[in-house]
């Protein structure tokens, strides 16, 4: 009898212990077995990447084992968690505004960069491009339009454009043009204790306003380009400023400049789809236990199919070896399913 309990006994902690075990295992992953994490993404071989590079780096007895606090990911946003085309979401609020303040003031409409707007002539700034203008392009695109403006009069009026605005191809808000499959990964990414920021080209203070309600970035996270602001004391009271300069361009190698001054180390991941994330990749890949992840735009029907100015970033892509996120192919649905 002493036998059986002693082996009933040994079953039962046995039990236990296989219980406890899978349970320490659905903690780590961030998933149980039965569980996808990411069921926008169709079963490939990019997919099956990512679940191994996560489930390696939060396993404790894998030898390439990341501890929570260096679990950094860093996502670029335009054409990476959300659309880009026909044009940057930003720039339709700009040329808004633009319009708006031509209204109000018709002489401003013989003036840059509201003539070059107004007459949609892109070779204004096309040739600032090409002659390395690029804090006049910034400053005349993002400063000028709302230069003056207290940061909290801007916050309301892009908040109330944001809300008012739609695609001009999909008729709907920018609620439903962010990526699903991308917003399941950094969701995914958030359950295995990764800290998620966004490096974007594009104004941060804009996408701020949003980052929180998209993807559940809180807004601190969030960075980009710059406009320099002006503090003003007055009665008492004190304002932010917006002035018409540009402070900081967030593209190319000032991606991971602003990453290292942000953050002070660099991320695990990194996420982009332009050759203007080519550094920020880069700069994730020179280290063991990273990945590199670049989206490419292949789906005419249900976005958008282009590779231009990403020719230089897949190239790199291919001969490092990155995952290279095919839309057509890796995803089940772009958008989510209101859209779709």
């Amino acid at each position: 009898m002493k036998h059986h309990y002693s082996s009933y006994i040994s079953k039962r902690i046995l039990l236990a212990t296989i219980l406890l075990l899978g349970c320490f295992e659905s903690r780590v992953y961030g998933k149980t077995v039965h569980e996808d994490g990411l069921p926008s993404w169709n079963e490939s071989p990019r997919k099956e990447q990512i679940v191994h590079f996560v489930n390696e780096v939060t396993d404790p007895l894998s030898s390439n084992f990341v501890a929570p606090e260096d679990r950094i990911a860093t996502f670029d946003n335009d054409g990476t968690l959300w659309v880009e085309k026909p044009m940057y979401t930003h720039l339709f609020a700009i040329f808004d505004r633009c319009r708006e303040l031509v209204a109000q003031n018709p002489d401003l409409k013989e003036i840059e960069p509201f003539k070059a707007i107004i007459k949609k002539d892109i070779s204004y700034f096309s040739r600032l491009y090409e002659n390395h203008s690029l804090d006049t392009i910034l400053g005349q695109l993002l400063a000028v339009p709302f230069g003056g403006m207290t940061v909290k009069n801007y916050e309301n009026w892009n908040q109330k454009w944001l809300n008012a605005w739609k695609h001009p191809r999909f008729k709907v808000g920018y609620k439903q043009l962010i990526y699903q499959p991308m917003l399941e990964l950094i969701q995914y990414l958030k359950a295995n204790d990764f800290q998620v920021y966004i490096f974007t080209a594009d104004e941060g203070s804009f996408l701020r306003l949003v980052s929180e309600d998209l993807y559940d970035i809180p807004s601190e996270r969030v960075q980009g380009s710059a406009i320099r602001l002006e503090y003003i004391p007055e009665n008492g009271k004190s304002s932010l400023i917006r002035t018409y300069q540009a402070q900081y361009l967030n593209n190319w190698s000032a991606k991971p400049r602003l990453i290292n001054q942000v953050i002070g180390k660099r991320p695990i991941l990194a996420a982009g789809n332009s050759n203007g994330d080519l550094e920020m990749l880069q700069f994730v890949d020179e280290q063991p236990n990273s990945l590199a992840l670049l989206v490419r735009h292949t789906d005419a029907e249900r976005e958008y199919q282009y590779d231009h100015h990403a020719e230089e970033v897949q190239s790199l892509a291919n001969e490092r070896g990155w995952v290279i996120v095919d839309m057509k192919d890796d995803w089940k649905s772009v958008f989510p399913s209101s859209l779709e």
